[in-house]
């Protein structure tokens, strides 16, 4: 588009709105889509989680964007300093960084939206895909999973304090499951996740099994973005998934405020914890704690403090057979996915 013309649009309307902004950011180059600090981030703590292989050290910040820059890509080829003003870093092995900038593709490449994001055709196919699977042992066991309280992936009594630990990360696994389920129907899908700090319609678009009950949710009740926002100043993962734990016991971690009160908002299939994962929509809430724990972990270094057969993540794991564990679920860069 022109100048003229530019000033011309401009003149016609006020100050861009949330949906102005995401048409102008659809003219942009696809380098100036790229949050260079996000990728230095992440690359960071693949690197620091040993997916780089041994030997190699995390890169800086600056490190990260020089080498960012020489590849061309984000705000680092925009303001990449000159070989005059400062070296360049030392450079990476090729191998390792053509893996973590393959890791960091793949899970660009399969994004978690906003349900709010997502088309009337792309609803319509993630609930053909629902119904067409509802039917099957594999859907029917991955329900009846979360079902078995035995995996310890609550804060309920009797389940000790593991429990508490593995919350996150057993969800985490048992969303990967479920969209991988939902992707042998149809490769393009992903979960879409509910934003309900930010949205507070629940979103009953999705598909009710037979079953089900949605009453009308609470008139109160939902975390606000403040209490998010709280949330991920934590300064370590007991504090942020379930509160304070010394000098006085607080539960006003994510578990609590940013989750359970969630199920409880909504009433009905989803306020009841045997049953909640026959209502579809858990998947939507559980994307959503997932990603504010992302969001979380870019900025944090913490994890569960389990060990032995606590970290391993049942019915995914056996101590013969090994399988997935609260380490390894610990980056979804990893996993191979993404939020948007």
């Amino acid at each position: 588009m022109s100048p003229r013309k530019t000033a011309a649009k401009v003149a016609t309307k006020g100050f861009p709105t949330a949906e102005d902004a995401l048409e102008i950011a659809s003219e942009w180059a696809p380098a100036q889509l790229i949050d260079s600090e996000e990728i230095g981030l992440r690359l960071n703590r693949m690197m620091a989680d040993g997916h780089a292989g041994p030997g190699m050290a995390p890169p800086g910040p600056a490190a990260t964007a020089a080498h960012l820059a020489a590849a061309g890509l984000g705000e680092a080829a925009w303001h990449a300093p000159t070989a005059a003003a400062a070296p360049m870093p030392a450079p990476m092995e090729t191998e390792q960084l053509r893996s973590l900038v393959t890791r960091l593709v793949r899970a660009s490449q399969r994004v978690r939206k906003d349900h709010r994001q997502l088309s009337t055709a792309e609803r319509d196919r993630y609930n053909e895909v629902l119904r067409q699977l509802a039917t099957t042992p594999a859907y029917k066991q991955l329900i009846a999973d979360h079902q078995d309280m035995s995996h310890r992936h609550h804060t309920m009594p009797g389940m000790g304090p593991e429990a508490t630990q593995r919350f996150l990360p057993w969800h985490r696994a048992y969303c990967l499951k479920f969209e991988e389920l939902l992707r042998t129907v149809d490769p393009a899908l992903t979960i879409p996740y509910w934003d309900y700090a930010n949205d507070h319609a629940r979103p009953d678009w999705v598909w009710k099994p037979t079953g089900v009950s949605r009453p009308t949710p609470a008139t109160s009740g939902l975390p606000t973005q403040a209490t998010i926002d709280g949330l991920l100043t934590r300064p370590t993962f007991t504090a942020f998934t379930f509160g304070r734990v010394m000098a006085g016991v607080q539960p006003n971690g994510l578990e609590v405020a940013a989750h359970n009160n969630v199920h409880n908002w909504c009433g009905g299939t989803l306020s009841h914890p045997m049953e909640s994962s026959n209502d579809p929509i858990f998947f939507l809430l559980h994307s959503n704690v997932d990603r504010i724990w992302d969001q979380w972990q870019l900025t944090h270094t913490g994890g569960p403090n389990v060990t032995g057969a606590d970290a391993g993540l049942d019915p995914w794991w056996t101590p013969a057979a090994g399988g997935l564990t609260t380490d390894s679920v610990k980056d979804i860069t990893v996993l191979g996915y993404s939020y948007q």
